[in-house]
């Protein structure tokens, strides 16, 4: 008995275009086999077959002269001795006294020359050979009666038959291979795919750990399963990406949020709210506002929305902006910051976007940094490399401070939103350029490398 699951695989192997294809081109290579072996055949048995035929023709000819011009007893005796002095000859003379030659039999089917026919003889009574022989002749109506003449060859006859079969045995073994491999390589090559729809569907039903395997073959199939993993790669870092983005949203949302209830509940049960009230009502609405605006730009860089112009950008100078700007913010917690240019460093890039993310990581670098501690830059020819004296990020964490609202501070109670770094990668990403971490005992390096 049959299992199900071998029913499946017959219906599938039947409504395979694989197995479609693989027909169609067994066909195709049936008719381009069965077309040459039919051409062989025509050149080379019909050219014997022409030559049996010319003979025929010749002997006919030089018999309907001789009938022309002879006497009945010359030419019956010419016919006796063509018949004997040739056994594949046949032939037999039809007159009033009956039948003359090594047939004994008048066939009625052949035509007259110069038209050829076919028809068929019993070979003992001729070439003692039992079997029915086919030949080829003509005829002519002399004055002594109708006259067949042909000629036979036992050999060749054989031969055209042995040829013949031979020419349908290789047909229907063309159409029996190509069945089979059709067939087994429908089944191997569903049996591979149905591992490929098995893994889909256990992703469709959540299980996003699922992947492909992929064999040593290295074949299509192992290339189209690397890209099904690496989409599946991709599509459960964005599961795990969202899922991280909400818990972070609901951490960083729910305290301003709380906070921004409790002073509306307030207010009601007041009645009334002053200006410092609602200054500090805005505030809370600000920071909220904040990190959605922050998070949609986000979103329009990643997917290339909005118009952004690039220009011919100098790091140094942008750079000089950013020390200028961040000045303010060392000085409160006594720190010293410095630019070193070593070479200048020119990039095809959005000035604003450049200035922002470089901002950035000199932030960090002051707000992570001890008191009294040195804040350097360093532009080289390929480089911008921000160097602090903090604590810097843990290898471990390296890779997760570039997520939408990840914080080191896991109980998100220093300032800051986690999307500082995000927007730092983005905008490398858009410039071609790349983002590194070197821990060294004492300082701790935020480098960006444009290619």
């Amino acid at each position: 008995m049959c299992s199900v699951s071998r029913l499946n695989l017959l219906g599938r192997i039947k409504a395979s275009s694989l197995l479609r294809y693989t027909l169609l081109h067994t066909a195709i290579v049936l008719v381009l086999c069965g077309s040459a072996l039919w051409l062989v055949k025509d050149f080379s048995l019909g050219f014997y077959e022409k030559r049996q035929d010319q003979f025929v023709q010749e002997q006919l000819n030089s018999l309907s002269s001789l009938a022309k011009s002879s006497t009945e007893q010359e030419f019956r005796l010419a016919v006796e001795q063509l018949a004997e002095d040739n056994r594949q000859v046949l032939v037999v003379l039809k007159s009033s006294d009956g039948y003359l030659g090594n047939l004994n039999y008048l066939p009625e089917t052949v035509p007259l020359s110069p038209s050829m026919g076919s028809f068929w003889i019993l070979g003992d009574s001729v070439l003692e050979d039992g079997r029915f022989q086919r030949v080829r002749g003509s005829r002519i109506n002399s004055r002594w009666g109708a006259l067949v003449l042909a000629y036979n060859s036992s050999d060749f006859n054989l031969f055209v038959s042995r040829f013949t079969l031979a020419l349908y045995a290789a047909m229907v073994l063309v159409l029996l291979v190509g069945l089979i491999t059709g067939f087994l390589f429908s089944r191997k090559v569903l049996a591979r795919l149905n591992t490929i729809n098995q893994v889909t569907a256990q992703v469709g039903d959540g299980e996003l750990a699922a992947r492909v395997p992929v064999t040593q073959q290295g074949d299509e199939f192992d290339e189209l399963a690397g890209h099904i993993n690496h989409m599946l790669d991709q599509i459960e870092a964005s599961v795990e990406a969202i899922a991280s983005v909400t818990s972070s949203i609901a951490h960083d949302l729910r305290t301003p949020l709380s906070r921004l209830s409790i002073k509306l509940d307030g207010y009601l049960r007041k009645g009334s709210a002053d200006a410092e009230d609602i200054l500090g009502a805005q505030a809370e609405l600000a920071t909220i506002l904040h990190t959605f605006n922050a998070m949609l730009e986000l979103t329009k860089l990643e997917y290339g929305q909005g118009d952004l112009e690039f220009v011919q950008c100098d790091l140094s100078k942008i750079t000089s902006e950013v020390i200028e700007l961040a000045e303010p913010l060392a000085e409160v917690r006594e720190q010293t910051l410095s630019l070193k240019v070593e070479q200048a460093l020119v990039v095809q890039g959005n000035h604003q976007l450049l200035f922002r993310i470089l901002f950035n990581l000199v932030e960090n670098a002051i707000k992570y940094s001890p008191e009294g501690s040195e804040v350097k830059v360093i532009i080289d020819q390929s480089s911008v490399s921000v160097i602090d004296q903090g604590k810097g990020i843990p290898e471990a964490e390296q890779d997760k401070v570039f997520q939408r609202l990840y914080r080191l501070d896991q109980s998100r109670t220093t300032p800051g939103h986690g999307l500082g770094m995000s927007l730092v990668k983005v905008v490398a990403d858009l410039h071609g350029a790349g983002v590194s971490f070197v821990r060294n005992r004492q300082t701790f390096t935020v480098k960006l490398t444009f290619h």
